[in-house]
């Protein structure tokens, strides 16, 4: 397959009038059924098989990278197709399960077969020096993760978030062409063909690693005939995360270490010049919080606090896990960030999703198209907003019902002492509160006393805090999550 001379006819890459086929009809999937044999499977099991590495895509090309497709199995065993892309042509990679390494410990029998890739991952070097290393993945869905240099995995990215009615669906990236890289380059362009019951799409990604890590990612994003974009809540740039505990959380947990968590905070930017620095919660209930953005600037899930000493987990590591941080490109001025927080029994439990959601939908019969860059990262872009260092919540010896919060701020006290401009819901009480220098001649701290008014109940509420000096706002927007 050829496209006369280019490698596509549009932003959103090679199969965008394919996707757009597709919507024209009935969902039919395009993905190979679950055997037998991949279905019984463990995870373990398929972290121990591997495609043989002369059958890797471009394992003899001048570029930097190499794709190692992986299986499906387990859980995630449904069959997906890969492509290549080469002189501009586009050939299909083929798969046989003779093509896997089996270990020892694992027999296959005589007829078991594999129903063939869920995803693959991408390997390249370092460019601080050193061996290959592992830049990104494709797992499955239209899940993916990039890891930026001198980080590790964390957060994970979804092409889409997606609702019809009250149910939730998984569309799945059932298709991908990846085109060789360029002589010496660790630059790669994936294609992505999505299929679902409710939408179909079309998506190219461009990968530059390093730190941060950037994907450029552009979408053509189509509903189903006979499906009404009325019907959809449907997300963008969408990411899934995992936070159990830190200090800021309201009910202690019994465990030696003081944080668990992939992300520690969902930062929202808008061309205001407002941040808010919205502190995630393991709730008690299911909890979706939703902020209107018109002008969106960047969003993100942050990993902010990097000591070891703060997480003291050796194994984990959560103090190197990545952020990732949104600059909408097109297609995603004004709408909502949508957070959902779910109830986590511990740290292997994803529970916290996040999404753009459009303000409106195109109408019936026209694709959705947005492009925005995403950045595998330390920390989102410094601007000149003070930054919130850390939050922790505790109690005052004769004050049951409340809750002492203290609040870091990264700021200089020889600028001249703000002050706090600090915004309470209904129900909640502020019954003191005082800035004060830290002695690191650094940072300031808020001190905040919250007790819910009688009759408050157990609603969910978010408290405000900004720094003000001259009525200018001069640090990022705390936004605090009380479960009465």
């Amino acid at each position: 397959m050829t496209w006369g001379g280019c490698l596509w006819a549009s932003d959103t890459g090679i199969y965008t009038e394919e996707a757009a086929r597709l919507a024209g009809g009935d969902y039919v999937p395009g993905y190979s059924e679950p055997t037998a044999f991949s279905k019984k499977l463990t995870y373990d099991d398929i972290r121990k098989l591997h495609i043989a590495r002369r059958h890797w895509l471009f394992s003899e090309s001048s570029g930097n990278l190499q794709v190692e497709p992986l299986l499906a199995g387990s859980f995630n065993s449904r069959g997906i197709k890969l492509q290549s892309i080469q002189s501009g042509k586009a050939t299909d990679v083929p798969f046989a399960t003779e093509m896997v390494e089996f270990p020892a410990d694992l027999k296959r029998g005589e007829g078991d077969q594999l129903a063939g890739f869920r995803g693959f991952r991408v390997m390249g070097p370092s460019h601080r020096g050193g061996g290959s290393y592992e830049q990104f993945t494709f797992g499955g869905a239209t899940y993916f993760r990039g890891h930026p240099e001198g980080l590790n995995y964390g957060l994970s990215a979804r092409g889409i978030r997606l609702k019809r009615g009250s149910k939730e669906e998984f569309p799945i990236f059932e298709r991908f062409a990846l085109e060789e890289p360029a002589e010496g380059s660790s630059t790669i362009t994936i294609h992505a063909l999505m299929n679902g019951p409710s939408v179909t799409g079309a998506y190219r990604i461009v990968s530059m690693p390093g730190n941060p890590h950037t994907m450029e990612v552009h979408a053509s994003i189509h509903p189903r005939r006979g499906v009404s974009p009325d019907e959809l809540d449907l997300g963008v740039a969408a990411f899934s995360s995992m936070f159990w505990f830190n200090p800021a959380s309201l009910t202690p947990v019994s465990d030696f270490r003081e944080r668990v968590h992939d992300s520690e905070a969902l930062r929202i930017e808008s061309n205001s010049g407002e941040c808010l620095w919205r502190v995630l919660a393991n709730p008690e209930k299911l909890r979706e919080t939703s902020f209107p953005v018109e002008g969106l600037r960047g969003f993100g899930l942050v990993q902010r606090e990097r000591e070891f000493s703060a997480y003291e987990d050796g194994t984990a590591r959560y103090e190197r896990r990545t952020s990732a941080w949104v600059e909408p490109l097109a297609g995603m001025t004004n709408g909502a960030i949508k957070l959902l927080e779910i109830p986590a029994k511990g740290e292997y439990d994803d529970n916290i999703a996040v999404a753009f959601h459009p303000a409106a939908l195109p109408p019936a019969g026209e694709p959705l198209e947005i492009s925005y860059r995403l950045q595998w990262c330390d920390d989102a872009p410094r601007g000149p907003l003070a930054r919130i260092l850390q939050t922790r919540a505790g109690t005052l010896p004769d004050q049951a019902q409340g809750k002492l919060l203290a609040v870091d701020f990264e700021y200089d006290p020889a600028k001249g002492m703000p002050v706090p401009a600090i915004t309470m819901p209904a129900g909640l009480e502020a019954k003191f509160s005082y800035l004060k220098p830290l002695p690191d001649g650094k940072s300031l701290r808020l001190h905040l006393f919250v007790k819910p008014e009688e009759g408050s109940g157990h609603a969910s509420m978010e408290i405000r805090a900004c720094l003000r000096r001259e009525k200018e706002v001069v640090s990022e927007t705390w936004v605090y999550p009380w479960q009465g």
